[in-house]
Order: structure tokens, then C-alpha cells, then sequence
């Protein structure tokens, strides 16, 4: 699992989480939706790697409707299950 982000100055950060277990906390309020995801380091638990990205609601969910409503294999519609097997 990884991370790209690009920041209003132009420049590029990436969170790689490689094989690591992730925790994934997901926070919402009738306007926002947070999604927060962390990786500890075993070795020093400050330097844990984590991502939190919040976003408008409605967004997200438009963002959900307009994936299901594409077509995965066989031409069924739906959401698709994204992985590097």
C-alpha cells in the first residue's frame, strides 16, 4: 500500500507502507470524511508512517456512485477490488 501526495508548492510526498499491516481509521461528520491510515515502525513507534486525507462528503460519494457505475470484468458494473495479485 502507498500514498502519493502533491502539495500546493509543487512538491511530491509518498507514504510507502510496503507489506506492513495497515490500520485504517475512517472518521466522518454530516460534511467531511477523514480516512486515516498508519503503518508503525516496530523499532520507534514515533516514526510510524501514516496518511490522513479529508474530503467533502458529497464528493466521495459521487466519487463511490460514479465507480460502481463503471463496468468491471464481464462487463458487469460495480465496484472493483483493487490489488497487485
Amino acid at each position: 500500500m502507498f500514498a502519493i501526495l502533491r502539495g500546493a508548492n509543487g512538491r511530491r510526498h509518498e507514504v510507502d507502507f510496503k507489506d506492513d499491516p495497515v490500520f485504517v481509521d475512517v472518521s466522518m461528520s454530516a460534511a467531511t470524511v477523514q480516512i486515516t491510515m498508519t503503518a508503525a515502525d516496530p523499532g520507534d513507534p514515533a516514526k510510524g508512517r501514516f496518511i490522513t486525507v479529508a474530503l467533502p462528503r458529497d464528493a466521495l460519494a459521487a466519487a463511490m456512485a460514479a465507480a460502481a457505475a463503471r463496468p468491471i470484468a464481464n462487463s458487469k458494473p460495480g465496484l472493483r477490488l483493487v490489488s497487485d495479485e
